[in-house]
């Protein structure tokens, strides 16, 4: 009989009675609003609090109802000014059910949204400001987010057409509930139509405000612009000499008419070292060390000295830039370098250089450099041997769309590279060496999961005769990102003995296909694809060589860690293996 009796006790209450809280579930009905039922989920305790099951199902409903004044807010928020909430909350054996029902109601829409500005002068300025520079449309949704931030950018916008004190005074929201729609009308206080003045700088010690002015976009007297002051802010955070940069204004303009303005800065240290450990396929383990001073003088100018040592190479190069040389965005570099390298069984060389180059960075993505450079080289262990004197004036332009230096989705970019050279031990040792890439990436779906990316290059060198152009300027396939099946820098025609001469063009396509599996994962399955002349132009003729495989990629807070397998499809007889493994940092381009 007690037995019985315990049964009926089961029935009568749930067995979530005993536990510690009340398990439940929520669901929210009548709302198809994403963004909407989205906000209330998040500001929601029923949803926010359910790891903390309430003590009592009376506790439950008590939470549900808290919730409403919340809820009705947020619809509010979006355009629903006739919502109404109402909840239901159901036990069941296992788990209780609270049912939100939501009746948004019809949306309110912006039907008119009024600008008044006080300065009479700044009327004109009004006149030129679209709703839709300021992120509102007509008919659209009054969104409460909306037309705060359409405030927000309305002051931006003022600050930028030389307003910087302006503020919104008053703010009168009408809700027509027999039209459904919103007005809206803002009176805002302008101020007066300002003008950069003097600049004070604060918090420099080390860092000349001379070389702090260069960065600085503006002129004093012209017209406020808070684009300007951005700009600026960047620049100087962009020099690496600073950890916080902050450009205000006063309250009020000065006593000419303009308003006064400070730079606030905390400078970084100005001197490192750097001691590092690299692995590359071809070139083995390396070492690396160096040093750096980036403000000799207190002007921004940087003094830089690096060695790399791998198995097969040893390179040195000092390095000294004067920044905003003539003007700003315009750089003075002058490197001085020696290095040794086996290529084998290419080539083996030994270099001693010195270059001076004018570095030049435009807008939109553009940048060029020209320069001078005079280069002893002694080039062995190749098909031609030979001392050479070298005096260069490089050419380089690149324009970039690309949206990532180390892992790229989306953009365009594009370099060329053009070198007169004049063999000065030889009478007719002239060249000109020239090359064009172009890389293209284009992100497929909008997170960005699968990217695909190509790269184009045509290389060529113009000569009078082949063996005035040293081996090792010569062009040879089978690099880390090119036809990466076939063995390192042999791509090219070949002597009597297998040994590779070197071309006087080329050309190269690789398309990847970029998959990413996770956060923190991807691979990459890649096609290569190109051929190296001895003539100075591609043939697009003859046999070309080509090479699939499947990479690997780890996306460090370095960049992406890449290990890249290739096969060979048109593998050569006793120089090609049957697959080659690469591993290197950051994308193949």
């Amino acid at each position: 009989m007690p037995r019985f009796f315990f049964f009926l006790f089961l029935l009568a209450f749930p067995l979530y009675a005993f536990a510690a809280g009340i398990p439940y579930r929520v669901d929210f009905e009548g709302l198809d609003d994403g963004p909407a039922l989205r906000m209330i989920k998040s500001v929601s305790e029923l949803t926010g609090l359910k790891k903390h099951a309430p003590p009592s199902i009376h506790a439950l409903r008590y939470r549900a109802e808290s919730d409403i004044p919340d809820i009705i807010k947020v619809l509010h928020a979006y355009g629903y000014y006739e919502a109404s909430v109402s909840m239901r909350v159901e036990e069941t054996f296992k788990i209780a059910v609270v049912t939100v029902f939501i009746r948004p109601g019809p949306v309110y829409r912006l039907e008119n949204y009024q600008i008044n500005l006080s300065y009479q002068d700044s009327r004109i300025i009004c006149d030129q400001i679209q709703l839709q520079n300021i992120g509102l449309n007509l008919g659209k949704p009054a969104v409460a987010e909306n037309l705060l931030s359409a405030e927000g950018m309305l002051i931006q916008l003022l600050s930028e057409y030389g307003y910087p004190l302006a503020k919104v005074e008053k703010r009168e929201v009408i809700a027509n509930g027999k039209t459904k729609q919103v007005s809206v009308l803002l009176d805002v206080e302008t101020g007066p139509l300002s003008r950069f003045g003097q600049v004070r700088y604060e918090g420099q010690t080390q860092v000349k405000p001379q070389y702090m002015g260069k960065k600085v976009v503006w002129c004093e007297g012209e017209i406020y612009n808070s684009q300007l002051v951005e700009c600026s802010q960047q620049s100087l955070l962009d020099t690496g000499l600073f950890s916080s940069v902050l450009i205000t204004h006063d309250d009020a303009l000065g006593e000419n008419g303009e308003m006064p303005m400070r730079i606030d800065v905390t400078e970084t240290k100005h001197r490192s070292v750097n001691i590092g450990a690299s692995y590359q396929t071809f070139w083995g383990f390396g070492l690396g060390f160096g040093w750096e001073n980036r403000n000799i003088h207190g002007l921004g100018r940087k003094l830089s000295i690096q060695g790399d040592v791998t198995k097969n190479s040893h390179t040195g190069l000092a390095a000294y830039v004067v920044p905003d040389f003539r003007k700003p965005g315009e750089d003075f570099v002058t490197q001085a370098a020696a290095m040794h390298a086996a290529v084998d069984p290419s080539y083996s060389m030994r270099s001693y250089s010195a270059i001076s180059r004018v570095e030049k960075k435009f807008k939109q993505g553009f940048r060029a450099a020209l320069g001078g450079r005079l280069e002893k080289l002694y080039v062995t262990a190749s098909v031609h041997n030979g001392e050479f004197l070298l005096a260069e004036a490089p050419l380089y332009f690149r324009w970039t769309t690309a949206n990532n230096l180390l892992n790229p989705t989306e953009g365009w970019t594009i370099e060329y590279t053009l070198t007169p050279s004049v063999n000065l031990n030889a009478p007719k040792g002239y060249y000109l060496s020239q090359a064009l890439t172009q890389n293209y990436y284009y992100a497929v779906d909008p997170d960005q999961i699968l990217v695909l990316a190509q790269k184009l290059t045509l290389g060529s060198i113009v000569y009078q005769s082949f063996d005035a152009v040293p081996v090792s300027k010569r062009f040879f396939g089978g690099s880390e990102d090119d036809l990466r099946g076939y063995r390192f820098q042999t791509v090219s025609p070949l002597f009597e003995d297998r040994k590779p001469i070197g071309g006087g063009s080329a050309i190269y396509y690789t398309l990847e296909t970029r998959i990413r599996l996770s956060k923190s994962i991807g691979f990459v399955p890649f096609f290569d694809i190109g051929q190296v002349y001895q003539t100075e132009f591609p043939k697009f003729d003859g046999k070309w060589l080509k090479s699939v495989g499947i990479g690997l990629r780890y996306f460090s807070f370095l960049g992406p860690l890449r290990l890249d397998v290739g096969f060979p499809l048109n593998k050569r007889k006793h120089i090609d293996d049957n697959y080659r493994t690469l591993i290197s940092i950051g994308q193949t381009f």
